[in-house]
């Protein structure tokens, strides 16, 4: 009963947020300890991350038990690699909250080079991007916006190596 509740203030809340004239600017804080705070800006048509000017953004939402996410981490990490300067990935885990321990684990075998937010420390910013996407909560679920904040693509599932680095290509040009 406490989540079903908790849950509907969560709509409410959000629903609230995005009830906003027109003529004030739609912001999520995306908030985690150790990572940096970032701020999310609603566009008409998709989404700046006001930390990360003129970079492509691969928002990918995964989870700890996730068997698809888990084989697409490493891709994504090598992309942050090859593409330092010109994007950013950033990561949303959205299952049951991870452990530090469990953290510590994933971290040792991914070795992260991208910041990583919990769902439940950023569920306004969540249920946003599923009311705006219809994204029902599969994983992995993967959006990429170019360098001006515009949406290029979602991947609604596992994405390989191949598939992204088209994407991310087509994002850095659009986005110029």
């Amino acid at each position: 009963m406490k989540k079903v509740l908790a849950f509907l203030l969560t709509v409410i809340a959000a629903t609230g947020l995005m009830a906003q004239t027109a003529d004030q600017e739609l912001v999520f804080e995306l908030k985690a300890p150790g990572q940096q705070t970032l701020h999310m800006v609603h566009t008409d048509n998709g989404l700046l991350v006001k930390e990360y000017p003129g970079k492509v953004i691969v928002l990918n939402f995964f989870g700890k038990h996730c068997k698809w996410c888990m084989k697409e981490i490493p891709h994504l990490v090598k992309l942050q690699k090859e593409y330092a300067g010109k994007i950013q990935v950033i990561a949303v885990h959205a299952q049951q909250a991870m452990t530090p321990g469990e953290r510590n684990r994933l971290d040792a075998r991914f070795h992260f080079n991208y910041p990583i937010y919990e769902y439940r420390d950023n569920d306004a910013f969540v249920y946003y991007i599923s009311k705006r996407t219809n994204w029902q909560g599969g994983l992995p679920f993967t959006l990429v916006f170019d360098a001006k904040g515009n949406y290029v693509y979602s991947f609604p599932g596992y994405a390989d190596e191949s598939q992204l680095k088209k994407v991310i290509d087509f994002a850095i040009k659009s986005g110029k």
